[in-house]
């Protein structure tokens, strides 16, 4: 059978404090009392509330800074909500508690119906809020599966988290040199990430196989409790099929004959080959790439691969 939820209560008058908690516990709930803020947050190291419910005009510690100290140290807590108990009534104490994240503010006398409803109400929000959460994640997990290019989770201290398919068969198929060439990369994007800053690079691994990185540098999300991260995208033009012709020519601004020599390169193909496929001279092909290199920003062929190439789904087989 499952638990009833938990109250976690912080308020300093000791008479309020036990009608309040003989209210939620007559209503079914169980309920973990606190006797002002910093009570509150040693009870949080030993349980794990469904919601808090707090009093504004503490000692010490009030309502406000145990909010911030609370979204801050438990980022994973971050769907628990918490609702502000006051004696003020004003509306700057009301916009105050909200901005500074307050899911709800009750006023005193506290009113006992209006309490337990908003109680109830948040906690079906909370699990309303956890189960997209859930299904977003499942939903994750197909999709990673499903990307022609490999897709890498690091933890910010280099330690792989979770790899995809097409990820697995690459860190197989290039081995070690592959996971050397992408360690001082994460390990700067880990950096980031766990400073807060989102950021990324990109990198080209191998211009012989044109094995192409991205670097993500993803912070901690307190909403999803998710931890700071980077992410790494590899792919190689096996993964990537060339934009089409006239894709080419519309994005770029590139006459039909540098759009299909782009075309060709991102193929696969190389200048002399594309020059016998023609049926030019490869001093031709050569003008028509410095003209795509030109109106793409680019300088090299393999900066040029890059940009022409998409992201598809995995093929079925794979």
């Amino acid at each position: 059978m499952k638990a009833a939820p938990l109250i976690l209560c912080a308020e300093d008058e000791p008479q309020l404090l036990r009608d309040i908690s003989d209210e939620l516990k007559s209503a079914g709930y169980r309920v973990v009392e606190a006797r002002d803020g910093a009570e509150l947050l040693e009870r949080l190291k030993r349980v794990t509330p469904d919601l808090l419910l707090c009093d504004i005009m503490m000692p010490g510690i009030d309502g406000y800074e145990l909010l911030a100290r609370f979204r801050r140290d438990y980022p994973h807590l971050a769907h628990v909500p918490l609702v502000f108990l006051s004696a003020l009534s004003m509306n700057e104490a009301v916009i105050r508690g909200k901005r500074a994240g307050a899911d709800d503010y009750l006023t005193k006398p506290i009113n006992y119906d209006l309490l337990l409803s908003t109680i109830e109400a948040r906690l079906r929000q909370s699990r309303q809020s956890r189960a997209g959460i859930r299904t977003l994640a499942g939903l994750g997990q197909h999709l990673l599966d499903a990307l022609a290019v490999g897709v890498v989770l690091f933890a910010p201290d280099g330690q792989i988290r979770h790899a995809n398919r097409a990820a697995q068969r690459l860190l197989y198929d290039h081995g070690q040199g592959l996971r050397d060439q992408l360690a001082e990369p994460v390990r700067r994007m880990g950096a980031d990430a766990e400073s807060g800053i989102e950021n990324s690079l990109s990198v080209l691994l191998d211009e012989s196989s044109c094995l192409m990185s991205q670097f993500h540098a993803c912070p901690a999300d307190p909403y999803t409790g998710a931890g700071a991260m980077v992410i790494v995208f590899l792919a190689g033009p096996e993964a990537r099929p060339a934009l089409s012709s006239d894709a080419l020519k519309e994005m770029f601004d590139l006459t039909a004959t540098e759009a299909r020599v782009a075309h060709l390169l991102a193929s696969g193909m190389r200048p002399e080959d594309i020059a016998r496929e023609m049926g030019v001279a490869p001093t031709t092909i050569a003008f028509h790439l410095r003209n795509a290199f030109a109106k793409t920003d680019t300088h090299r062929q393999a900066e040029l691969v890059a940009l022409v190439l998409s992201l598809p789904l995995r093929t079925e087989g794979e």
